[in-house]
């Protein structure tokens, strides 16, 4: 007599694979804000070799320069549309960044409102943050909290109107 199979799904296969340039799937916020800031990092480096890049050929550094602002959009997108899935909301929600206000309440949702439990209409939900996920995403908290605390601070004590004036008065 045949034993009856069980059909148990394996842990592994209850997560979506994580896919950092498609549209399609879902990841949390953890893991939004990590993907986020290593994108905007690296831009960041790589934008001032653009700049470098101009003094040297201002047309090398121009056609760079678009280039790496249109991969930054274009990844930016795709990692903004697998957050509003987690969501359960559609990618179109991301025309909203350019609206202004509802750009900064839709960013401050993506971040802050957790994903739906389970699977929803945009796939199975994304996989636990790894350990290098969660340090990295309460390294970032931290030093976001960290300036925060600091313009704050210098709010209170009147040295921004200081460093503001000296900054754009050239006389720092």
């Amino acid at each position: 007599m045949p034993e009856p199979s069980q059909e148990i799904t394996p842990p592994a296969e209850r997560f979506a694979s994580l896919d950092p340039l498609g549209f399609n799937g879902r990841i949390g916020r953890l893991r939004f804000l990590v993907w986020s800031t290593v994108l905007t990092l690296i831009t960041v480096v790589t934008g001032i070799l653009v700049l470098l890049a101009v003094n040297v050929s201002p047309t090398l550094g121009i056609t760079c320069g678009a280039t790496l602002a249109i991969a930054y959009v274009f990844i930016s997108l795709r990692i903004g549309a697998q957050r509003l899935h987690d969501l359960n909301w559609s990618a179109w929600m991301l025309l909203l960044h350019l609206v202004p206000m509802a750009n900064l309440v839709l960013s401050v949702m993506m971040l802050l409102m957790p994903g739906t439990e389970g699977p929803n209409k945009y796939g199975p939900p994304p996989p636990p943050n790894s350990q290098s996920v969660t340090v990295s995403a309460w390294i970032i908290i931290f030093f976001i909290g960290l300036s925060l605390f600091v313009m704050a601070s210098l709010f209170a004590l009147g040295l921004m109107a200081t460093l503001i004036n000296a900054v754009t008065s050239n006389t720092l």
